[in-house]
């Protein structure tokens, strides 16, 4: 007699897109998205390569909705953050900032793929692109929120927002990299770091104050 064939893998209608994602997100904080392939994605997940092509041409694809799941994700975070933070625009730039850093050292992987190099054509998604200037967005209505209120100082909006993007995405990078000497990264440093980093970006955005004509 033949021995029984092996049971298969069932999956409902979306699950196997879902579930070749998560493989693909856990195989990269592993090893990094240049050392997977699609192959190796579908054999983690239990699969056969031609499954695998009916949701991906290539792993490019698999990347591009990686990507854009994680600017979704970050932006609702903000939204979030700036809904739950009382105060004016300022308090709620710093929670946004703060968050920032902490999903950049939580998903270092992730943050990688979203602002690397490993996407080569990002023209070539359409809603990944949209998703990443969405999150722009929340960052930057929140800037202009505290230039309106006269909280933040006069200037070219996207100047001031991509200064501070860039200030909360290069900490999150030196940490995850533990590029920064002298210190123990942990969650404690982590959050002082963030602290610390966005009040000191907060008092450089603030409006100058307003300088009384001296009398003669």
């Amino acid at each position: 007699m033949k021995p029984p064939a092996a049971p298969t893998r069932n999956y409902h209608h979306g699950d196997l897109k879902n579930t070749l994602l998560a493989t693909a997100s856990q195989l990269i904080a592993e090893r990094g998205a240049e050392a997977v392939s699609l192959r190796e994605i579908s054999q983690a997940a239990g699969v056969s390569h031609t499954a695998a092509y009916r949701h991906y041409a290539d792993k490019q694809a698999v990347w591009a909705d990686l990507a854009e799941a994680g600017f979704r994700e970050l932006a609702e975070i903000n939204r979030t953050r700036v809904a739950k933070t009382k105060g004016g625009p300022v308090e709620q730039l710093g929670a946004c900032g703060r968050a920032y850093v902490e999903f950049g050292v939580r998903r270092p992987h992730l943050l990688q793929l979203m602002f690397g190099g490993s996407i080569v054509d990002w023209q070539s998604y359409p809603s990944l692109v949209q998703a990443s200037a969405a999150l722009a967005e929340t960052l930057a209505g929140v800037v202009k929120a505290g230039q309106e209120s006269g909280e933040l100082r006069a200037g070219e909006l996207g100047d001031l927002t991509l200064t501070a993007w860039s200030l909360v995405h290069g900490l999150a990078l030196l940490i995850v990299g533990r590029r920064i000497p002298g210190v123990t990264i942990d969650e404690g440093f982590v959050r002082h770091a963030a602290e610390r980093s966005v009040q000191l970006l907060i008092e450089g955005l603030r409006r100058p104050p307003t300088r009384r004509a001296k009398r003669n």
